[in-house]
């Protein structure tokens, strides 16, 4: 079974090591699953894409994808968004954060959004998701490294940085200056969590132990719009027709 996985900065490159068996691309932008229905893939897992200054995954091409029977899983980042809003029709979400936005908990794209370097640096991510500041902030409490009232005020903090700006340097100038910031900066050292790296390994794994039961087919309706993405992507639109 070939299992393809789009990742980028939820994922170093250690962690894509340690699974051989996966065939790993980029992060994904509008067209790349289309092309995949014209070649064909036994299964796919949706981590990592663009949304900001690259077109997103469009839900037209999962759409297709899931009703020609390839199982998809949707985890971490653009992943875990289009799995909240395709499970309906099939998509399986996988992890905390995708669990969040399905119960409306998170609804705000920028909760997973970051920068990040290019494939020549491995992808590496260059700003901090709120997503994972919220899951630091927990492990923090937990650690008693703050308190309930800085862990809120870091919170609205994080919130208010665009998420191109947002690191925890920034973050922290919401707490007094002095020995306790100093402090929690040297707690997050070690301590800092990334919920989007913990989900997509969880998706990854997944996919490899199979053993589920995929849901059925959903229907697909071939419009103007497919034919005119498929011929954008350099894909005959008659090759993807079901």
């Amino acid at each position: 079974m070939t299992i393809l996985a789009f990742a980028g900065p939820s994922l170093s490159a250690a962690d894509r090591e340690s699974f051989p068996g996966i065939e790993w691309r980029p992060p994904a932008e509008a067209g790349d699953l289309l092309r995949l229905a014209a070649g064909g893939i036994s299964a796919l897992c949706l981590i990592d894409g663009y949304f900001d200054h690259r077109p997103a995954v469009r839900h037209k091409e999962l759409l297709l994808l899931l009703a020609k029977g390839v199982p998809i899983l949707g985890a971490s980042s653009i992943g875990a968004l289009r799995a909240a809003e395709m499970a309906p029709f099939g998509m399986i979400g996988i992890g905390a954060i995708f669990a969040a936005y399905a119960r409306g908990a998170l609804a705000g794209d920028d909760e997973v959004a970051l920068i990040h370097a290019g494939p020549e640096r491995d992808w590496r991510p260059l700003s901090v998701p709120l997503a994972d500041v919220r899951a630091t902030l927990v492990a923090a409490r937990r650690a008693k490294a703050i308190d309930g009232q800085e862990a809120r005020a870091l919170l609205r903090a994080a919130a208010a940085i665009h998420y191109v700006d947002r690191g925890w340097r920034p973050i922290c100038e919401a707490l007094p200056a002095g020995a306790r910031r100093t402090a929690f900066l040297a707690w997050l050292e070690t301590g800092a969590v990334s919920q989007k790296r913990a989900d997509a390994l969880a998706c990854v794994a997944a996919a490899i132990g199979g053993g589920r039961e995929w849901p059925a087919r959903p229907a697909f309706v071939h419009t103007c719009f497919v034919d005119a993405l498929a011929r954008e992507c350099g894909v005959d639109p008659a090759s993807i027709r079901l």
